[in-house]
């Protein structure tokens, strides 16, 4: 094996992946790299002339075949950044979006910071949502609940990770099936996917569970099952907060009685109708 500088070895696997069908080949190339190196990505990019060792090289063209098989760069490196958190990521949850990002910093500007809200994060996952929540507000109480028991074993995993297993609280449940006392905030990132849009989606995507991503045959069964009784677990001018599926806004919007419910839809980064506020009157 060749020693190749770090540009070289870029290049090449952009073109195994171009090849692949991955959507975003030299950017991923270059995550994998980095996560090898043991670099950010823009520290690995400024030094593109230094010399990758064969270990390492070997290393890399492992991750490329994982990436090139459908595999996601998060469970190919087995970890994650989410709100400046880095989170374990692997085959038990749904690897984390930036638009699940976006939720969470969202609903961390619905509080003052020094407030102690109660929080409670429905189908919680890897934990990411709850996690940076609790990081945000240590004197509030969080509450993450989710069906899978594996997907709370990462959680649990992730909060001891962070250092924060002392301020979240992990339920299984089916939704609201466990959950008691009321909340000041119930946010979620559910199952939303219509069942006849799977079949059509990237790789990347079949390697997630899908316990995480069939909503249904329109996509909000979990959603109208969470807007049926949330009122229930909410305190006072309280506030439920959704990640949904695009083109869902409106039939997600109708689920709330306007008599009851006030609140709006909020664009994620790319323009998309992305995330559903409902807040208590």
């Amino acid at each position: 094996m060749n020693t190749l500088s770090r540009r070289a070895l870029l290049a090449q696997a952009e073109e195994q992946l171009q090849k692949a069908g991955t959507q975003q080949p030299r950017a991923e190339a270059e995550f994998l790299l980095s996560a090898v190196l043991g670099l950010t990505r823009t520290r690995m990019l400024a030094f593109a002339d230094e010399p990758v060792t064969h270990p390492e090289q070997e290393k890399f063209w492992s991750f490329i075949e994982q990436k090139k098989n459908g595999v996601p760069v998060a469970y190919i490196t087995g970890e994650t950044d989410f709100c400046s958190l880095t989170l374990h990521s692997d085959s038990r949850a749904l690897a984390p979006r930036p638009e699940t990002e976006e939720l969470a910093q969202y609903c961390a500007n619905l509080f003052e910071r020094g407030a102690a809200p109660d929080i409670l994060d429905l189908c919680t996952g890897s934990g990411c949502i709850a996690l940076a929540l609790a990081a945000r507000f240590p004197r509030g109480r969080v509450v993450a609940a989710d069906i899978s028991p594996d997907a709370l074993h990462l959680a649990a995993e992730n909060a001891r990770l962070t250092k924060l297993q002392e301020h979240v609280q992990f339920l299984q449940s089916d939704l609201f099936e466990n959950v008691s006392g009321t909340f000041d905030l119930i946010v979620s990132n559910p199952p939303y996917i219509p069942t006849g849009d799977l079949a059509a989606l990237s790789p990347e995507v079949h390697k997630e569970p899908r316990l995480a991503l069939d909503g249904g045959a329109d996509g909000l069964d979990i959603i109208r099952r969470i807007a049926q009784v949330a009122a229930d677990y909410l305190n006072p001018r309280g506030t439920l907060a959704l990640e949904i599926g695009e083109g869902e806004a409106a039939a997600v919007c109708a689920l709330f009685d306007g008599h009851r419910w006030e609140g709006g839809i909020k664009k994620d980064f790319a323009g998309i109708e992305r995330f559903v506020f409902a807040r208590l009157k």
